[in-house]
């Protein structure tokens, strides 16, 4: 049988990896005072599991002054030993690799994480990312800071580690010498490239001679800057070509966190930063590891075309740690998909918080102990949405489930959030939850509305034990001309029109303003058409179908639109409508929607505009029938997602699993 390539062990200096599936580090905020708990090791433990090639955990810090005080991992001490060597035979006793990431958070320490300490950077300047004014390093303590790096590969090493990862990318320490950008040194740290390279150089000659030449030593890039002033790729290969000679391996991810150019959002195509590793590839000798927006598919297609030499994944094995181990079985249909909405994850920790996903609620409660709440029960859910899916999926395990959908497919509102633009990910999360519920003998009723009366009526026969409220969220809207919610605007109410206007202030509103003025146009296909296969006749083509874009028009109530988004995705959003040409109306009351026209006051002064077709996002309630049900049915009745409180993904998931299981939380460290 021939083996896939993605599935082929390769060599990373002296260690061998059993695939080619790499999980990048990113800060998990599980620890505690730097001390890895029993909360990481069961969340790698279970990456391992899943059969991930190797896994590279951290980032951790090698400063012993000024350390962070957010759940990070710290190796400044011999003291931090014991905690990791236990989380490297946990990760070893699962057959996988685990490598340990170092790093130095540079300009990027906020002093509220870092005990008060201003931050160091090469130059002094106020960083842009953490609005704080930098201190520029001395020479000694420049070298000081290469003896860190070197004391902890060899902590890493006594704690088991396979190899480390240097953090030089994302605008970290490291990633600030090697750029212009920052590094504004007249020493021999500073200068050309070769110069702003010698810190890296020092300490990577630092740890070969603390662990020797025989430890897999590896040093993540980022392939450009993505900053005004810094290095593009060109620059960074010749960085890998400097240090090649003395590292085993190097992984090329994208910008730094302050870059103005998309790195992880879901509105950047999958693999579209693939062309800095295989450009890397082509320059250097030891293997390379592409990254940056790859699911399953594009990871593995990544591997088969040469473009790198492994294929790192972060967000896709949080959301799936088992992604690895249904490819080896050919199970992929069955593989939990990441939505790159960054809501748990990576919004979560650069403000602070613990790690979580927003489709996977087992994510950092991997060992915490769990059952189901019911069994042997025939339950009702009403509702095929995401939260009727995910609890269906869960019951139906022990449980007969028999889903009632008033419409003739599943999905919910989520299928209108799947229509816009760069979303596909979500169509793949509710098709990923209805095959999951067919392959544990789910029963779907299409068509079949959950009345109270179509309610009252079975649990008086007796059908049924329990019945699960999962049918969506209302919408109070005003009378008169006929109003659009944002799901009935984007799955097809007809023609909206030249003139649209769009009411709310959240995530909702934004999302629906965007759709409006992406919208494909009566006419564009033919014109694609033509373009291809006739192109002499263009001119005369677009004569006859020429059209304007609509113009939208997004008002809203509060201070600022786009509210609900992370702060990772909030200003790519805004960016796009307005690159789209949405005009956007913020702090604004409305004060009336006529036959043609939005009335509304901004600023003390009343305003209007046209408008063929109005979409409201605001006032969004609980469902109506939930408390009149509850009343009459009691404890057989839970309501959960948007019927229980309009929410989120996220919000659908978690109580989708709650209501399905028993979990016992408690003290998890």
């Amino acid at each position: 049988m021939t083996v896939r390539p993605a599935l082929s062990p390769c060599m990373i200096g002296t260690c061998k990896i059993n695939n080619r599936f790499v999980m990048t580090a990113a800060n998990l905020g599980y620890c505690r005072d730097g001390y890895v708990t029993d909360q990481v090791i069961e969340f790698y433990r279970e990456r391992a599991r899943g059969k991930t090639g190797l896994i590279i955990a951290g980032a951790a810090g090698v400063a012993p002054v000024g350390i962070n005080t957010a759940g990070m991992m710290q190796i400044c001490d011999d003291s931090f030993i014991p905690s990791m060597k236990r989380l490297t035979e946990a990760v070893h006793g699962e057959g996988g690799r685990i490598f340990l990431q170092l790093m130095h958070a540079g300009a990027y320490a906020r002093q509220c994480e870092h005990q008060g300490r201003k931050a160091v950077a090469p130059s002094r300047y106020v960083c842009r990312f953490t609005k704080e004014e930098t201190h520029e390093l001395t020479g000694q303590e420049i070298a000081g800071i290469v003896s860190y790096f070197k004391d902890g590969a060899v902590r890493a090493r006594k704690a088991g580690f396979d190899g480390i990862e240097l953090m030089g990318s994302a605008g970290y320490l490291i990633s600030e010498f090697l750029s212009a950008a920052t590094n504004r040194r007249l020493d021999r740290y500073g200068g050309g490239l070769a110069e702003r390279t010698q810190f890296l150089l020092e300490i990577i000659g630092g740890v070969r001679n603390g662990v020797g030449k025989d430890y897999p030593v590896m040093v993540r890039l980022s392939g450009s800057d993505f900053i005004p002033g810094g290095n593009g790729l060109g620059d960074f290969l010749d960085v890998g070509t400097m240090i090649e000679s003395q590292v085993d391996g190097i992984d090329v991810t994208g910008g730094w966190h302050e870059s103005a150019v998309p790195q992880i959002t879901y509105n950047v195509p999958k693999g579209a930063y693939l062309y800095m590793a295989r450009a890397m590839k082509k320059r250097v000798s030891v293997p390379v590891i592409g990254c940056n927006r790859l699911d399953l598919q594009k990871a593995a297609e990544a591997i088969q075309n040469r473009d790198c030499d492994m294929a790192g994944m972060l967000r896709a094995l949080i959301a799936d740690p088992c992604l690895v181990k249904k490819y080896m079985e050919q199970d992929e249909s069955f593989i939990r998909p990441c939505l790159a909405c960054n809501q748990q994850c990576l919004d979560r920790i650069f403000t602070g918080r613990k790690l979580e996903c927003a489709v996977n609620y087992l994510a950092g409660r991997e060992r915490i102990p769990f059952r189901p709440r019911d069994e042997g029960k025939a339950v009702l859910v009403i509702g095929a949405g995401i939260s009727g899916l995910v609890y269906a999926a869960l019951a139906a395990e022990n449980n007969m489930v028999t889903v009632w959908e008033k419409e003739i497919d599943y999905g919910g509102a989520a299928r209108a959030v799947a229509a816009l633009p760069y979303r596909e990910d979500v169509l793949t999360y509710i098709r990923y939850l209805f095959g999951r519920c067919v392959s544990r003998g789910v029963t779907f009723c299409w068509g079949t509305a959950g009345t109270r009366d179509n309610i009252r009526k079975v649990m008086s026969e007796g059908r049924f034990d329990r019945v699960i409220l999962a049918a969506g969220a209302t919408l109070d809207l005003p009378g008169g001309r006929r109003i659009l919610t944002p799901k009935e605007c984007i799955l097809g109410a007809g023609p909206l029109g030249r003139n649209i206007a769009v009411i709310g202030s959240g995530y909702k509103a934004a999302q629906t303003a965007q759709y409006c003025a992406a919208a494909h146009k009566t006419g564009e296909r033919e014109q694609d058409f033509f373009r291809r296969y006739v192109p002499e006749n263009l001119e005369q083509v677009k004569k006859i179908m020429e059209w304007d874009p609509p113009q939208v028009t997004l008002l809203s109530p509060g201070k600022a639109a786009g509210g609900g988004f992370g702060a990772s995705t909030r200003w790519t959003m805004l960016d796009d409508i307005k690159q789209r040409g949405v005009r956007v109306v913020s702090g604004v009351k409305i004060l009336g929607i006529g036959t043609d026209q939005v009335i509304y006051l901004e600023e003390g002064q009343e305003k209007s505009v046209r408008a063929d077709s109005v979409i409201v996002s605001e006032g969004w309630q609980s469902n109506m029938e939930a408390a009149v049900l509850k009343d009459e049915m009691g404890d057989r009745l839970t309501v959960i997602g948007d019927a229980r409180r309009p929410g989120r993904i996220t919000d659908a998931v978690k109580d989708a699993f709650t209501a399905a299981m028993n979990l016992e939380e408690g003290n998890y460290v």
